[in-house]
C-alpha cells in the first residue's frame, strides 16, 4: 500500500474526508451483510422455510462467539491510530504484526470451540427442533472458517486505522459475487442445503483475507504495514491491545449475549416467527451498519486526533458523525418501512412469515436511527480511551435494562395464544433500549469531553516544560 492511499484527519476538512472514509466502510459493511442475505435469500428460493430459520438461527451465537475477539481488532484500530497521529511509524508496525498473528490464533480458538458445541449452542437458544438439524450443519461449516473470517476483520481494522478503506472494498466486493455464484452452484447444481451456503461464505472470506494481507505485505512506507520481522505476538503490545480492547469486546459480548436470551423468546414462539424474523433482520441490518460506518469513521478520527492532542477536531468530528447518521438513520428507516413488503417477498411467499418479518421491520427497522447514534457516543466513547466507561454503559443498556423487560415487564404483557402481540412485545426491547443507552451516553460524554480537555492542555504544558528546560 502506497502512502497516498493512508489519510491524515489531523489536518484539513474533516466533512469531506469523513465521508470519503465512511463510504468504503459502508460498503464493506453491506457486503458482509449480503453474505448471509445471499444465503437466505437462495435459501428461500430454492428450498424451505425451516432452511431460512436455521440460518436465522445461527447469527446471535456467531455473533457472541466472536464479538470478544472483533472487540481486539478495535483495539489495534485505535492504537494504529494513534500511532498514525503521534508519527510513530516503529511502533505501528510493531501492533501490526501482533495483531495480525493473534488473529490468527484467537480464529482457530474459536473455530475449535464452535464446531464442538454447535448444537448445544442452538439447545441452549431453544432453536426448534424442525429447525436444528440445519442449524447444526450450517453453523459448524461457518466455525470451520473462523481463522479466515478473523484474520480479514482484523486486516480491515488496521487499515481503516489509517484510512485505507477502498481497497477492501474492492476484494470484497469481488468476493461477494463470488459468494453468490457459490450459493447457487451449491444448492442447485450440486444439491446441498444449509451446508452449501455455508461453504460458500466461507469459501468468499477467504478471497478478501487474502486480498487484504497482500495490501499490509506489499505496503513498504506507510503504517498499516506488515513484516516478517513483526510477525509475532508483541507481550507489550498484546496487553496495550487488551487494555483497548478488552473492554469493547466484552461490550460487545453483553450485548450478543442478551440478544441469544432475547432470541430464545423468539425462538418459543415457533418456526414461523423464526423464519420471518430471519428475513427481516436481513434488511433492517443494513441500515445498522450503514449507520454504523460513520461511526467507526469517527473512532478513526477521534483516535488519530488524541494522538496529535487536537481536541477542537474531536468535537467537530462528533459533531459531523452525529448529524450524518441522523440524516442517514431517518431516510434510510423511512424507505425500509415502505418498500419491505416487497423486499421480503422475494425469500417466501408464506403469509405467516411475511406477517412476522413485517412486525420487525415496523418496530425495530424504522427506529434505528437511535441505535445509530448510541454508536457514534460509543465509539467516540472509545477512541477517547475510555473503554471501561463504553462497557460500562453496554451492560446497562444492553444486558440489564433487557433482562429487566424480557423477566420483568413481557410476563405481564404478553397474551397466551396471540404470537403477533407476544412477538411484538419481545421486539420493543431494542428501541427503548437504545434511547436509555443514548441518554446515558450523552451525560457521560459531556463529562469525558471535559476530562480529555484538561489531559490534554497539562501534557501539551508538560512538553513546553520541557522543550525550555
Amino acid at each position: 500500500m502506497t502512502k497516498s492511499r493512508e489519510i491524515d484527519f489531523t489536518e484539513g476538512p474533516l466533512l469531506r474526508k469523513i465521508i470519503l472514509y465512511a463510504l468504503p466502510i459502508i460498503g464493506v459493511n453491506l457486503l458482509q451483510l449480503l453474505f448471509t442475505a445471499a444465503d437466505v435469500a437462495v435459501l428461500g428460493i430454492f428450498t424451505t422455510d425451516q432452511a431460512v430459520a436455521a440460518v436465522g438461527a445461527t447469527t446471535q451465537i456467531v455473533n457472541i462467539m466472536i464479538c470478544f475477539f472483533v472487540g481486539l481488532g478495535v483495539g489495534a484500530n485505535v492504537l494504529v491510530a494513534r500511532a498514525v497521529g503521534a508519527r510513530d511509524k516503529e511502533r505501528a508496525e510493531k501492533l501490526v504484526g501482533t495483531a495480525i498473528f493473534a488473529s490468527i490464533v484467537f480464529g482457530i480458538v474459536i473455530m475449535i470451540v464452535g464446531v464442538i458445541l454447535a448444537e448445544q449452542m442452538l439447545i441452549w437458544t431453544k432453536c426448534a427442533e424442525s429447525v436444528l438439524p440445519y442449524a447444526k450443519k450450517y453453523l459448524q461449516i461457518y466455525f470451520l472458517g473462523m481463522p479466515i473470517i478473523m484474520l480479514y476483520n482484523f486486516c480491515a481494522a488496521i487499515l481503516r486505522a489509517v484510512g485505507d478503506t477502498l481497497r477492501p472494498l474492492i476484494f470484497l466486493s469481488a468476493s461477494g459475487v463470488v459468494n453468490i455464484l457459490l450459493n447457487v452452484f451449491f444448492i442447485v447444481v450440486v444439491g446441498l442445503d444449509v451446508e452449501g451456503v455455508a461453504i460458500a461464505t466461507v469459501v468468499s472470506q477467504l478471497l478478501s483475507a487474502v486480498g487484504a494481507l497482500y495490501i499490509m505485505l506489499k505496503n513498504k512506507d506507510g503504517y498499516a504495514r506488515l513484516t516478517k520481522r513483526s510477525l509475532k505476538l508483541n507481550l507489550a503490545m498484546l496487553g496495550d491491545i487488551f487494555m483497548i480492547g478488552l473492554p469493547m469486546g466484552l461490550s460487545k459480548c453483553t450485548f450478543s449475549l442478551a440478544n441469544v436470551i432475547l432470541v430464545s423468546y423468539i425462538n418459543e414462539l415457533g418456526d414461523l416467527v423464526m423464519a420471518g424474523n430471519a428475513i427481516a433482520k436481513e434488511f433492517d441490518a443494513f441500515i445498522l451498519e450503514a449507520l454504523h460506518g460513520f461511526s467507526l469513521a469517527g473512532l478513526a478520527v477521534v483516535s488519530q486526533n488524541l494522538g496529535a492532542k487536537k481536541l477542537d477536531r474531536i468535537k467537530k468530528t462528533f459533531g459531523i458523525t452525529t448529524g450524518l447518521v441522523s440524516v442517514v438513520g431517518v431516510l434510510m428507516g423511512a424507505i425500509l418501512y415502505i418498500i419491505a413488503p416487497y423486499l421480503c417477498r422475494i425469500m417466501t411467499d408464506t403469509p405467516e412469515v411475511l406477517k412476522y418479518a413485517m412486525i420487525r421491520t415496523a418496530v425495530i427497522g424504522a427506529p434505528y436511527v437511535f441505535c445509530g447514534l448510541v454508536n457514534v457516543f460509543q465509539e467516540t466513547i472509545r477512541g477517547l480511551g475510555y473503554s471501561n466507561t463504553s462497557l460500562f454503559i453496554s451492560i446497562v443498556s444492553n444486558i440489564l435494562f433487557r433482562l429487566a423487560w424480557i423477566w420483568c415487564v413481557y410476563p405481564f404483557i404478553r397474551v397466551e395464544g396471540d404470537t403477533a402481540h407476544n412477538y411484538t412485545c419481545v421486539m420493543l426491547v431494542w428501541p427503548i433500549s437504545w434511547i436509555v443507552a443514548l441518554l446515558f451516553s450523552a451525560v457521560i460524554l459531556v463529562y469525558l469531553f471535559k476530562r480529555t480537555k484538561n489531559k490534554i492542555e497539562l501534557e501539551i504544558e508538560k512538553e513546553k516544560a520541557n522543550v525550555t528546560n
